[in-house]
């Protein structure tokens, strides 16, 4: 759980943010920051969807089945949660029931930019994925999982 405020509220919330949590994270007196970690973290994400998305229909060009390269990527140099996770419905094109909708992914990258702005931080990759996102809208993605966003490369790919 990520936690910024007031250091007696945060101290009263506590016990309740452990109760449901793993583990509170706390982020100091301005709640901003934790919405800023939470906006970040949901960006690196999109950004491994968009990487897996391009580098497995690159694959593909050359007829490797999705499945096998993700696979191989997920148990191997990117053996983490999100790359297997993600991996997996890419590679399937599983993309429902959503865990995480399209539509709330282009909400998050389209704050994570505004926050950029608000402190002059350059984030050009996350204009790429704002544009990948509404291209996933403009096709009706919107209610599938945001790994659907792996269905834009692979359109432009033909």
């Amino acid at each position: 759980m990520l936690a910024a405020g007031a250091p007696d509220a945060l101290t009263r919330v506590r016990p309740l943010l452990e109760a449901i949590g793993q583990r509170v994270w706390p982020f100091g007196d301005d709640p901003l920051r934790a919405n800023a970690v939470k906006l970040a973290g949901n960006f690196m994400l999109a950004a491994a969807i968009e990487s897996m998305a391009e580098a497995s229909t690159l694959a593909q060009a050359h007829g490797v089945a999705a499945a096998d390269f993700l696979g191989l990527m997920s148990e191997t140099l990117f053996a983490a949660p999100a790359y297997k996770t993600y991996g997996a419905l890419i590679a399937q094109r599983r993309y429902e029931p959503a865990g995480f909708r399209l539509r709330l992914g282009f909400k998050d990258i389209s704050l994570a930019l505004a926050a950029a702005d608000t402190t002059a931080v350059p984030m050009p990759f996350a204009s790429v994925l704002r544009e990948n996102f509404l291209d996933a809208l403009a096709h009706g993605a919107g209610e599938r999982d945001w790994s659907a966003l792996a269905e834009v490369s692979a359109r432009r790919a033909g």
